[in-house]
């Protein structure tokens, strides 16, 4: 039995049990969630840099870059296209994006003594060993390179390494998760498929409608990922993921990421890391604990400030969309677990996993080794 029937046989209704991912109750261990920090792959799948209160800016600040610098997080996957209002002003946009990572490179450039640009492996190991923090460039979006396949080479020469189909409209390769009419993968869809998988690009399913994401799940003849996502089950918001992609995508080797979005993670008034780890949980009990990250969606140090308004919008956005999604019922009193809006938010959750009984094996494929295997296999 070959790793890929391996992990099918796993995928298809094995219930994790609490035996395989947690502690023997009569096991003694030695090694505190510090030390496992210390020694695992920290890995956050989805990230940007803001300043608050509104507006998107592509820096970090001096006090940001002094908290990354002791953060203990080993990469965390950068987004490109963040700001994409400002972005869409330009004459082109494939021009605007190309000049933001030329920027991005020179910062990293300047600031060498934190931050190193990931796009290998062996980069990714230097980065471990060396204690600095690594850049891995994302996008959150496919419209840069639109129809362009050249255009999507080129982003991935300049060291792109993962990115995602679509955000909240539908585009030339899927339907977004707000559409009703629920359409799969179109034929360009497809293209871009097989392009970045020959590429050593990573594909990144977060905001993609349920058809659509299934497709490219089985289309693509390497893992995908979700970067930042939540599970349908637990809350039914429309950015979170059926069982079962939950579980065909686990079947092909990919990562299931939760992401920091706790307005969407459950319809309780009041949030705690609990609600995070339940959605772990449902993704260890579905696919088992090779498949599960965290991808928190914020930014790289924190955003708990980043827009005072925040819930308000929200709110505003669950009013507006009701007609077409009924479901959105509860009202949105938070959007960040506040134990994880930090800049050692994994060292903080893996604290939350021991003291919940979790194994050391386990906690540190949570909190980045499994997306490294994916990183691994993907991108080489």
């Amino acid at each position: 039995m070959n790793r890929r029937q391996f992990l099918a046989t796993v995928g298809t209704g094995t219930v994790a049990s609490d035996r395989v991912l947690r502690r023997q109750a009569d096991q003694s261990t030695t090694v505190s969630p510090d030390e496992t920090y210390q020694r695992a792959y920290a890995v956050d799948a989805m990230c940007f840099a803001a300043a608050p209160p509104r507006t998107y800016v592509q820096h970090l600040t001096d006090e940001k870059i002094t908290a990354l610098r002791t953060s203990g997080i080993t990469a965390m996957a950068m987004n490109m296209t963040a700001n994409y209002a400002e972005l869409s002003l330009a004459d082109s946009l494939f021009a605007a994006v190309r000049n933001r990572i030329n920027t991005w490179d020179q910062f990293v450039a300047n600031h060498s003594d934190v931050f190193v640009k990931v796009t290998t492996m062996a980069e990714l190991d230097a980065v471990k060993r060396s204690g600095k923090v690594g850049f891995i460039y994302c996008f959150q979006m496919s419209a840069p390179f639109g129809w362009d396949l050249d255009k999507l080479r080129t982003y991935a020469d300049m060291g792109v390494r993962q990115i995602q189909f679509v955000d909240g409209r539908r585009n030339y390769l899927v339907d977004s998760c707000w559409e009703r009419a629920n359409a799969g993968l179109s034929q360009f869809g497809f293209d871009v498929v097989t392009a970045l998988n020959e590429r050593g690009v990573i594909v990144d399913l977060s905001h993609v409608g349920e058809k659509s994401a299934l497709d490219a799940i089985l289309a693509s003849n390497a893992p995908v990922i979700f970067s930042h996502s939540g599970c349908f089950t637990l809350c039914p918001h429309p950015r979170n993921v059926s069982d079962r992609n939950i579980k065909t995508m686990a079947n092909r080797g990919g990562v299931f990421c939760v992401y920091n979005q706790s307005g969407w993670l459950t319809q309780d008034s009041t949030v705690s890391i609990d609600h995070f780890i339940a959605h772990l949980e449902h993704v260890l009990n579905l696919s088992g604990e090779d498949h599960v990250g965290v991808g928190t969606d914020q930014d790289a140090v924190n955003m708990t400030a980043m827009r005072p308004d925040e819930v308000e919008r929200h709110q505003a956005t669950f009013n507006r969309r009701r007609t077409d999604f009924p479901q959105l019922t509860w009202r949105v009193r938070h959007m960040r677990v506040p134990e994880l809006s930090h800049p050692q938010r994994l060292l903080h959750l893996a604290q939350a996993l021991d003291q919940r009984g979790y194994r050391t094996g386990t906690i540190e494929k949570i909190i980045g080794g499994n997306y490294v295997r994916v990183f691994r296999e993907v991108v080489g």
